[in-house]
Formats: structure tokens, C-alpha cells, sequence
């Protein structure tokens, strides 16, 4: 039997060795009938979310019910834990629609550190939002751990998520038309500058996301000059070169004025392609420019490229690999459909229509196409991967008898 001096010892080194738990951790709701006097409750509710995103610590759960909440810049400042996270999450079976109210005035959904750009902020999910009219939909300073699921986001001025960061996670989202458009056509050169997803840093793991309409690339992986890593901004090097990063079942397409991906810079090694639809891309270019992957420079290494469906009918862009990479040297390539035949999606001609349905039909050469990704397992829609003898290439899974489905994208908000 332990004597009482033992009984302490033994208690506090017990209290060592367990994690550490949650200071506080809380349930909170906003909704449009809300007030921020309330106490954030069920029956009375915030009325904000940018006054719920600045209250929570970690351990914090808000649920946002329905409606439109016009907003100007939600800031996430406080980091969770790993066994804390924060969480923002719709309402089960309601998709809020977060419109802000100036995107010319910065007003976007911004996960920086209250003390300071340069410090890390992590362990937090945002899910199940529409995000609309922003300056750019997303943007992260030094982010670590942050999820990004069942987003809608459109219509920003600038990108889609922006940003840097470590383990970030962006699954299940639809990305379309961000971008300068209007600015485009009265100067040129900013017609390449905005895209759907734009970041630097290492284990940036995207699948399952619809992008397309965006104004230049679906996804750039940063690896340039502006990547490189500073002690004085960025809280370790994982931070800031852009490598290891997993790109895999997603579908890209109608990009206006770029390819489908880009990898740019010299950091962008052992970088993983897999399983994606790369369509229609390059839309205002020619034959000669690039569907699919592009590089903007030949010093990166080691990336995989294998299992992914590029189609194009030449209208615009219709390389499938641009030419600044030399195969077998700087990436390999494997088991990609190229050219061959047409996706086969429900509704995507050659040309953008007005309600897109990226869903595959059964005469998709997509299906079962795919490479096994064990840690992949809900396609865009929720539906479970695989849905037949493997998986399927793009963001969806097809299912028997979908073929007259709607488009699933903003119903998949709903979903719980």
C-alpha cells in the first residue's frame, strides 16, 4: 500500500505522463436570429460567426445553422490541440452561406495567430460553409494541422485558399470561379495570377474537390524564391518549402488561363498526382499550352504522376504534361489515360455549361481506373471509395443508376 508522500509522487507523475486536457471546451451555436449578447447556446444563439470564431479556444465546438450571414473578415486566432481541436461545423442538415460584405477590404476567412503572422496556428476544421464573394476565400499564415472539408467556395476576388503551412487537409470542397475576371480583361497579365488553390509548405494533402471556372490554374504547388523559409516569419522550414505533398482524386476543369497544375519552383519534391480528372483546362490558350500538369521550372524531383485521366478536345489547352520537365528525370508517369476518350460526366461538354455535373456515367473510362489510396476512403459526394472492384479516377465514385442525378455539390454541404 502506498504511503501518502508515495500516493503524491505517484499522482503527479501520473499527471505527467497524460495528455494534456482541454482548459475549456464548449458547444456553441450562431444563427441569423442570434445576438452576440447571447450566451451562445442552442436556444440562443450568436448572431455572427466572426464573434464565434474569436470566443473559441480549444476543445470548442460551434454549430452555424442556415441562412446568409454577411460578414466581414472571420479570423480563427487561438490554436487548438491535437486531442482539443476547434471546430466550426454547419448545422447537421443546413449550409450556411457566409457572403461577405467588402471583398475589396481584406474580408475573408483567415486563420492567423493573434500574436502575430509569424506564429503557428493549427488543429482546426472549418466544414460544411459556402464562402462567397471574398477577398480570398481562404487564407493561412503558418497553419499546421488545419482540415478544409465540404467548403463552397466562389466568386473571391483573388484565390480560392491562399496561403502556407504544414498537414493541412483541403477534402471534399467545391472551388469555382475565383479570380480577378473583371480585371483580366482591362489588364492582361493579371489574368494568370489567381487561382483555385495556392500554397507553399509540406504534407498539403488535396482530394476529392471539384475545381473549375477558376481565372488561371486549379492548383499551384509554390516551391519559388517566395517559398523559402525565413526564421524571422516562419516557425520551421516545413513551413515554408513546398514538398511532400499528395494531389489525388480530385477533378479539374475549364481552368480559363492555365493548366489544370502547376508545380513552380525549386522545392516542390516528392509531390504525389494520383487519381485525378484533368479537363477542358486552359481554356483561353491554344493546342500548345497545357490540359494537365505544367512546370514552370526543371529542378524539382521525385514526383509521381500515375493514374490520372487528361482530356481535351482542343479548343484550349491540350498538352498533357508541360515541356519545362524532363520525364524520368525531375517526375515519372505511369498508367494515365491520355487523350484517349472523353471522361463521360453527366453534364461537361467542350464548353463550360451553366449547371456542371461532374458525376461519371457508366460509360466513363474512369471507373475502376484508379489506383488503391487506402487513406482516402468518401469521394466528393460522401459516397465510399471504392464503389465497385476499385477506385475510381476523379472526385467521384459512380454509382448504378446515377446518371440523372443533380449536381451533388452544393447538396453535399447538407450531409452529415
Amino acid at each position: 500500500m502506498l504511503q501518502p508522500k508515495q500516493a503524491i509522487s505517484a499522482c503527479i507523475l501520473i499527471s505527467a505522463l497524460l495528455p494534456p486536457l482541454a482548459t475549456h471546451a464548449a458547444t456553441y451555436y450562431v444563427a441569423t436570429t442570434g445576438s452576440n449578447s447571447n450566451p451562445g447556446t442552442s436556444s440562443q444563439p450568436w448572431l455572427t460567426i466572426a464573434y464565434a470564431t474569436a470566443k473559441m479556444v480549444a476543445g470548442d465546438l460551434t454549430y452555424v445553422r442556415g441562412g446568409k450571414y454577411n460578414e466581414g473578415t472571420i479570423q480563427f486566432g487561438t490554436s487548438g490541440t491535437q486531442s482539443a481541436p476547434i471546430k466550426l461545423l454547419s448545422a447537421p442538415g443546413e449550409s450556411p452561406i457566409i457572403n461577405f460584405i467588402d471583398k475589396k477590404q481584406l474580408h475573408r476567412v483567415l486563420f492567423q495567430n493573434k500574436a502575430g503572422a509569424q506564429h503557428p496556428i493549427g488543429w482546426i476544421t472549418i466544414e460544411g460553409f459556402q464562402i462567397a464573394h471574398a477577398y480570398d476565400g481562404i487564407k493561412i499564415y503558418n497553419g499546421h494541422d488545419l482540415t478544409i472539408r465540404r467548403n463552397w467556395i466562389h466568386h473571391s476576388e483573388y484565390q480560392g485558399i491562399l496561403g502556407n503551412g504544414t498537414r493541412i487537409l483541403i477534402d471534399r470542397n467545391m472551388i469555382n470561379h475565383n479570380g480577378g475576371f473583371d480585371a483580366c480583361v482591362a489588364y492582361k497579365p493579371r489574368c494568370t495570377l489567381d487561382h483555385g488553390i495556392y500554397m507553399n509548405g509540406t504534407a498539403i494533402t488535396i482530394t476529392n474537390n471539384l475545381l473549375f471556372d477558376n481565372l488561371a490554374m486549379g492548383i499551384q504547388i509554390n516551391g519559388s524564391k517566395s517559398s523559402t523559409y525565413k526564421p524571422d516569419f516562419h516557425p520551421g522550414p516545413e513551413f515554408a518549402v513546398s514538398e511532400n505533398w499528395i494531389i489525388a482524386n480530385n477533378t479539374i476543369a475549364y481552368e480559363n488561363h492555365g493548366p489544370a497544375i502547376v508545380v513552380w519552383g525549386s522545392t516542390c519534391n516528392n509531390a504525389r498526382i494520383e487519381n485525378n480528372i484533368f479537363y477542358e483546362n486552359y481554356v483561353n490558350g491554344s493546342s500548345s499550352n497545357t490540359n494537365g500538369v505544367s512546370f514552370s521550372s526543371a529542378s524539382c524531383t521525385g514526383i509521381m504522376i500515375r493514374n490520372n485521366l487528361f482530356y481535351a478536345s482542343g479548343n484550349g489547352g491540350a498538352e498533357a504534361f508541360g515541356s519545362r520537365a524532363t520525364e524520368g528525370i525531375h517526375y515519372v508517369q505511369s498508367d494515365n489515360i491520355v487523350n484517349a476518350s472523353a471522361p463521360g460526366f453527366i453534364n461537361a461538354p467542350a464548353a463550360l455549361p451553366a449547371s456542371p455535373n461532374f458525376a461519371l456515367t457508366a460509360r466513363s473510362p474512369a471507373i475502376d481506373a484508379g489506383v488503391t489510396l487506402t487513406a482516402i476512403r468518401e469521394a466528393f459526394d460522401g459516397t465510399p471509395r471504392p464503389h465497385g472492384r476499385a477506385f475510381d479516377i476523379g472526385a467521384y465514385e459512380h454509382k448504378d443508376a446515377s446518371d440523372g442525378q443533380e449536381p451533388a455539390a452544393p447538396k453535399s454541404l447538407q450531409a452529415r
